[in-house]
């Protein structure tokens, strides 16, 4: 897999092309005025949409299949219309003229079983040239439009730039087959990057994905770190990729022939990862490798994330693997820091005991009433459920220990003032509008969690009162048709502790309202109505946990039926790519706007509710848990640790692209604001479901 290449141009007859490039299965239709794929269309799926539509208003042919950008030491230029273009047998060439970069680019593509691209840029000069930028658009359809369309008609596009290791997979949202396939098998992609992510299309539209040959103009740090690419006068760069059809993951992982396998790509400090490869490998400074008769064995006595490189036979490719500090150690540097950063004890009265976000530079607190993700309320509530939790089990530093009782205490204080009215509703912060109690319907499961932790630890009666009222007052608002994450899981805590302490009626009545609202739901089908965002991995897991919990209220056939047939829809989010922030981890990519302080939207990698995954995995019925389940919540669980630091610092948003719309990323957001409800979903699963410490 050489970068350059002596130049073989191939050539093809003169003959006029029909627009349609046959391929295995399927076909990709061409546009008749610049030869770009508009769209691939497979013949058992025909409603599918692989790539994003020509007729959506913020997709245009500058965003087109195969066209794309370059910069270089002589100059830049994009490339979207041809200057020459010339059709075969299944098959076209394009010629474009880049002479403002010094270069001239020659593409080819070829039907068959597969659909093969070439991809040639010639320095056209008399000297060397350096290429800092090189990006190619692959606008796979990741859009949102409804749950029943996105369903019905969308992809999960699942992307692995490892250099000459590279692919990507745009899978069918509900989990069917077929998925395309990408692989590279000349050349590399280092990076990739969003554009047409902002606030024009807000958080229904993941933007148009582009892979980078190189990003190193915009972000030469990043995954790893991105390369200039050396023309002399003459050469020619090479990238060559092949599209196909396939009915599943393995099918498709087998034909990428990966270079590379890890047992795992995360692990505690003191544990190992084996590393099974014929390759040479190299690591990022601070991880150890020991050779093996297999490959390598990885291990790291600092937390944090690191890369893997690996050559030889041809290849250049690296990954990222993960090191992260125990469950209860990171909890108690978390409680640590939020009681000494996040308790915003300067205001007054029992405002003094909210909790806030904080910047993790400079230690500040970050309130703005105004912006909703800002407040001292809504995800600001998961802080104080893991205060809680962590006195409940234990794990706070012994000098904490009282203070963070008394932390609780206040909060619960604070909550009954400022954020409850006195029905049991709730605003997002405590500077909202009164008429606001009740409107956002995610915030009281959360708070109601708070109550069910605050009663284990001090065993008063009104925290099972307030239970009481918070759940009953969800449902009066209509919370039996929302999507409340964690209403279920919620609603069987507060049932098991008002029945372990003589309120079974009411315990009755909390679960007859979730057994209610998954008939509801099952009843839906396909047509999930839109939340806070059209569709998401957020929306079908509580979907599913609804389900789970109905199914181990009734044992009705109906919900176990449910669960297997919405599975997919959830697993479909999960990325499989051999890469620690994004094995297991489901796609989500708004946080980074309305949570951090960079206010990039852009793909959050990990982000900690795809351990709602986890909570799912881990409560299926036996009928439809598998090994390969559990090994998916294990990992998912470990791999969100990447978002605390060994100082008790956090980010809310790691957004992982390259760049997003020409702005540098792969870096994480300075804002520890939300992300703690992934440690409170690992401790809960423990207490319930039996799930590792480790």
């Amino acid at each position: 897999m050489n970068s350059t290449t002596a130049d073989t141009r191939d050539t093809l007859s003169e003959t006029t092309s029909e627009n349609i490039l046959r391929f295995g299965q399927g076909s990709a239709v061409l546009d008749a005025r610049t030869g770009a794929p508009q769209g691939f269309s497979c013949d058992v799926d025909q409603r599918r949409e692989y790539l994003i539509d020509p007729e959506i208003p913020w997709h245009s042919p500058d965003f087109y299949w195969g066209t794309g950008a370059v910069v270089t030491s002589v100059g830049a230029r994009t490339w979207n219309t041809p200057t020459r273009r010339v059709g075969g047998e299944n098959s076209e060439r394009l010629e474009f003229d880049l002479h403002q970069a010094g270069l001239t680019l020659s593409v080819t593509r070829t039907g068959g079983e597969h659909l093969t691209e070439r991809h040639a840029w010639r320095n056209t000069g008399d000297t060397d040239l350096d290429i800092t930028q090189l990006s190619i658009e692959a606008p796979f359809n990741n859009y949102y439009p409804s749950a029943e369309k996105a369903l019905a008609e969308c992809v999960h596009a699942h992307v692995f730039a490892g250099g000459n290791w590279a692919w990507a997979y745009a899978e069918p949202m509900d989990g069917s087959a077929p998925s395309l396939g990408l692989i590279v098998t000349r050349g590399a992609i280092h990076s990739y990057s969003l554009q047409t992510q902002n606030e024009s299309v807000f958080s229904n539209v993941r933007g148009h994905i582009v892979l980078n040959v190189t990003d190193h103009a915009i972000a030469p740090d990043s995954f790893g770190g991105q390369p200039v690419i050396h023309l002399a006068a003459g050469e020619q760069y090479v990238l060559e990729t092949e599209l196909g059809w396939y009915d599943s993951r393995p099918a498709f992982e087998a034909r990428t022939n990966a270079p590379a396998h890890f047992s795992s790509y995360a692990s505690k400090v003191g544990g190992s990862i084996d590393l099974t490869t014929t390759l040479d490998a190299r690591p990022d400074q601070g991880l150890t490798m020991e050779r093996t008769a297999s490959g390598y064995r990885l291990t790291s006595e600092q937390a944090g994330t690191y890369y893997v490189h690996l050559s030889g036979h041809g290849y250049e490719a690296k990954t990222e693997v993960l090191f992260h500090e125990s469950l209860p150690t990171t909890v108690a540097k978390r409680v640590h820091y939020i009681l000494e950063h996040q308790v915003a004890s300067a205001r007054p009265g029992t405002l003094a005991a909210s909790l806030v976000s904080v910047d993790t530079r400079t230690g500040l607190q970050v309130i703005d009433p105004f912006w909703n993700d800002w407040t001292d309320g809504s995800e600001r509530i998961c802080m104080a459920v893991l205060l809680q939790k962590a006195v409940n089990h234990g794990w706070t530093n012994a000098e904490d220990a009282e203070a963070t009782q008394r932390e609780c205490d206040g909060w619960r204080d604070f909550v009954e003032e400022h954020l409850l009215d006195e029905t049991g509703a709730s605003r997002r912060g405590s500077t909202q509008p009164t008429e606001s109690f009740g409107k956002r319907l995610y915030d009281m499961p959360w708070v109601a969690q708070f109550y069910c932790e605050h009663f284990r630890a001090t065993k008063d009666e009104h925290d099972l009162d307030m239970l009481v009222r918070i759940l009953h007052r969800l449902s009066e608002l209509g919370g039996k048709h929302f999507l409340s994450i964690e209403f279920a899981e919620t609603s069987a805590c507060a049932a098991s502790l008002l029945r372990e302490h003589g309120r079974a009626d009411e315990a009755r009545t909390i679960l007859d309202s979730v057994v209610s609202s998954a008939q509801y739901f099952l009843s839906l089908g396909r047509n999930i109505p839109p939340h806070e965002v059209a569709y998401e991995q957020s929306v079908v897991a509580p979907l599913l946990s609804l389900l789970i919990e109905a199914y181990r209220q009734t044992g009705e056939a109906t919900y176990l039926n449910g669960i297997r047939e919405r599975l997919p829809w959830l697993l479909s989010f999960s990325g499989f790519q051999p890469d620690c922030r994004l094995n297991g981890i489901a796609i989500r990519h708004w946080d980074g706007h309305w949570f951090g302080i960079m206010r990039s939207f852009g793909d959050t990698f990990p982000h900690y509710w795809s351990a709602l995954t986890t909570e799912v995995l881990l409560r299926l019925p036996k009928e439809v848990r598998t090994e390969e389940t559990d090994l998916m919540a294990s990992q998912i669980l470990r791999e969100n640790m990447a978002n605390y630091a060994p100082d008790g610092t956090a980010t809310c948003a790691f957004v992982f692209p390259s760049s997003v719309d020409g702005r540098a990323m792969n870096r994480a957001d300075p804002l520890a604001n939300d992300q703690d409800e992934h440690l409170n979903i690992w401790m809960r699963m423990i207490e319930e479901e039996g799930a590792s410490v480790d």
